[in-house]
């Protein structure tokens, strides 16, 4: 059976790359600088050649290992070079306030994060993969930086040139993961280009580069429904973070949440489907609902139900986004699953019914994750001078992997459209 080789960098814990390797590509070496989620890297993916550590510093170590790689394998050519990178370096603001925050003082013109798919370009120039393929935040295009001049120019229009200047034809949009089957509201920027030698640029259309959509929100579409939370999750066993008995479930490992402190606990057990904590304004106690900006049951006195802090001897509310201490809605895909899932107080992550935040067993399959496929670790530490190894990796590190990633729905859909293209091309 024939090799389709591809680097995978910025590779995280490899989510993404499972649905890569599903669509029959194999990854010749996957990069990473966390060594934890080297390992886990390694475990799901044992037959790949996993380099650990700051891809500045490893470029022409894999630029070597790859080349051997393809030489044992008996293969000419890369088929392609994929980079996530961290977006952590993505602005959230719009560029014109960017410019004028650069202008005034207010904000530095470099992050380094920003910088990194400069590594990703030099590997692409020197193995000349078939296609590059990139993906990241969709506020990817409200993002500055400085070019070869230092002049501030949109990141992506001088990542675009790049590519054009090394022979490489495509484009980035942003694609909402619904369209594809992903059961999340997940908005991500997609790049995708192919090597100008395979195709006739005058001829070729680039809208060829990226799969069609599956899934749509019209009833009276040709496509797919999109898929809901409540098809996703809602066969599973129920959870409370009530205590410690109730939070975890013999069904499955992951299936556990935290345990909610008790005020917490209170103001999401009075929180209805789609709505927030901020809206509690009716007492639980006497049933009358009190204004907006109260914090005590306008009639009884008691506390309502609402974040707050105590303070100088009184409550107040927390300052928060209509986003926080918000429950999902049961008929809907979810909002973007974070790195944060674990947090009430981050973006709507509320169990639409249950008191509690979703289980990292429920975030995986929200991600297109078989839970029970994936290899959660060993993960090998070094305490107190003694080796100790996990055999589940912990809690954070796995939320981190599984909230970062392209979903595996969406590259296994991707890595069969571009094998299919590279078919019609008679480059495979």
């Amino acid at each position: 059976m024939r090799i389709i080789p591809y680097i995978s960098l910025f590779s995280g814990g490899g989510v993404g790359d499972t649905g890569y390797r599903d669509s029959g590509l194999s990854p010749i070496i996957l990069n990473e600088l966390e060594t934890d989620r080297a390992q886990i890297l390694q475990a799901n993916f044992p037959d790949s050649k996993v380099i650990a550590g700051d891809i500045i510093n490893n470029t022409s170590l894999i630029e070597k290992e790859a080349k051997a790689i393809l030489n044992q394998i008996k293969e000419q050519e890369l088929f392609m070079i994929s980079a996530t990178p961290p977006c952590q370096g993505m602005s959230k603001n719009g560029i014109g306030s960017i410019l004028k925050a650069i202008k005034d003082g207010k904000r530095t013109e470099i992050d380094h994060r920003n910088y990194l798919f400069k590594y990703a370009l030099a590997l692409t120039e020197q193995l000349k993969p078939k296609f590059f393929v990139w993906e990241n935040v969709d506020r990817m295009f409200n993002t500055y930086i400085l070019d070869d001049n230092s002049n501030t120019v949109p990141f992506v229009h001088y990542f675009k040139m790049k590519l054009l200047e090394m022979g490489y034809y495509g484009d980035f949009r942003v694609h909402n993961m619904t369209e594809f089957g992903v059961p999340q509201n997940r908005r991500r920027a997609i790049g995708i280009f192919i090597r100008g030698d395979l195709i006739q640029s005058g001829i070729f259309d680039t809208d060829n580069l990226f799969p069609s959509k599956t899934h749509s929100s019209k009833p009276d579409s040709i496509y797919k429904p999109y898929i809901t939370l409540k098809d996703v999750i809602g066969k599973l066993p129920s959870l409370d973070s009530v205590n410690k008995e109730k939070a975890c479930s013999d069904f499955h490992p992951l299936h556990k949440v935290p345990v909610s402190r008790k005020e917490l606990y209170y103001w999401i057990d009075n929180t209805k489907e789609g709505q927030n904590a901020f809206n509690n304004n009716t007492c639980s106690k006497c049933g009358e609902i009190s204004e907006a900006q109260s914090v005590y049951c306008d009639y009884c006195k008691v506390l309502l139900p609402k974040p707050t802090v105590f303070k100088n001897g009184e409550h107040r509310l927390i300052k928060g986004f209509v986003s926080t201490y918000k429950r999902m809605k049961y008929n809907e895909p979810t909002p973007t699953i974070t790195t944060r899932s674990a947090y009430a107080c981050s973006d709507q992550n509320l169990h639409p019914i249950q008191n509690r935040v979703l289980s990292i067993y429920e975030v995986a399959l929200l991600q297109g994750v078989d839970p029970k496929e994936f290899k959660w670790g060993p993960i090998k530490k070094i305490k107190n001078g003694k080796e100790i190894i996990q055999d589940i990796a912990n809690d954070t590190l796995l939320r981190d992997i599984l909230g970062e990633p392209v979903s595996p729905i969406f590259s296994r859909l991707l890595g069969n459209h571009l094998v299919s293209l590279a078919k019609e091309l008679n480059i495979i």
